[in-house]
């Protein structure tokens, strides 16, 4: 896959993870999201199952990018 912002050919690989949450706030002390919060990506279980999220990383411009689809999200 050639990155979006670079052209440089990224590697594939695995976020390998806990809870991940993307919204549009940030969290101080807990991923819990309230009730009016917009997330796009949100991997909740609990601490010890871990999440293995199919990724791509550019070494050029440090970037990852992951496609959300499939995963839980409120923005529609």
């Amino acid at each position: 896959m050639k990155c979006p912002y670079c052209q440089a050919e990224m590697m594939h690989g695995w976020l390998n993870s806990g809870q991940i949450l993307w919204s549009e706030r940030k969290h101080k002390i807990s991923l819990n999201t309230d009730g009016k919060e917009k997330y796009a990506l949100n991997l909740n279980n609990p601490v010890l199952t871990f999440h293995h999220t199919e990724s791509y990383y550019c070494p050029s411009c440090k970037k990852i990018i992951i496609d959300t689809e499939g995963y839980d999200t409120n923005i529609r």
